[in-house]
């Protein structure tokens, strides 16, 4: 009698497994570029709104602890606008986070957020947020292979540990392999401090502007 009902019960308890609910997804690190999107209007009041707006929503984002950096950029190419850093379950609730900014919402600036490690975050704590500096943005180019992951991922620890850089991503898509925040502003030192990175790979070192202590 007992083998006669076990493959009614397996199915049974098949059935519940497919219907339970699941995990809720766990929360990650996202680095997000802000890009270009298409053309603002003429209006120059309406534009001025739209900054405040974006400037405000980055506000909230940081005071309910999803937002850790943003800050504006500059791309020679004038395609890539800034950079963000917020914590996130999935790209969708990430997106969620930006429906009030109207920039975002209404295509005037797009999110290019890729899921991303923190070798060393960006500072949080006791910064001034009421002002901003420059310092510097280095982007490491993903190289062909990856043959020298391990070799590369040591170089930049050396570089992170010496005090070269203040703040360090891993991204895990796209173009970009690494980014790196500096608080110096001379590019011609950090670019010979990356001379010799294991794997090749482009580096860019660009203008980059976030609030004091934010990069250390």
């Amino acid at each position: 009698m007992l083998r006669r009902h076990l493959p009614a019960a397996c199915a049974a308890l098949a059935a519940l497994a497919g219907c339970a609910t699941p995990p809720p997804a766990v929360p990650r690190d996202w680095f997000i570029f802000l890009e270009t999107g298409r053309k603002t209007p003429d209006d120059r009041a309406a534009v001025a709104a739209m900054q405040r707006g974006h400037i405000d929503n980055f506000k909230r984002l940081f005071a309910e602890g999803r937002l850790f950096a943003a800050g504006p950029m500059r791309d020679p190419a004038g395609r890539k606008r800034g950079i963000v850093t917020v914590r996130a379950a999935s790209l969708a609730e990430l997106q969620g986070y930006f429906q009030p900014d109207e920039y975002v919402r209404e295509g005037y600036m797009t999110l290019n957020a890729v899921p991303a490690t923190a070798q060393k975050a960006l500072n949080t704590e006791g910064i001034d947020a009421s002002r901003v500096e420059e310092v510097r943005i280095v982007q490491v180019l993903r190289p062909a292979g990856d043959g020298a992951a391990a070799a590369r991922q040591a170089f930049l620890r050396g570089l992170v540990g010496r005090g070269v850089v203040g703040a360090w991503y891993t991204l895990h898509e796209g173009p970009v392999a690494e980014v790196l925040f500096a608080r110096s502003t001379d590019t011609a030192a950090l670019q010979a401090a990356f001379t010799g990175l294991p794997g090749g790979g482009e580096v860019q070192v660009w203008g980059q502007w976030l609030s004091p202590g934010v990069v250390r």
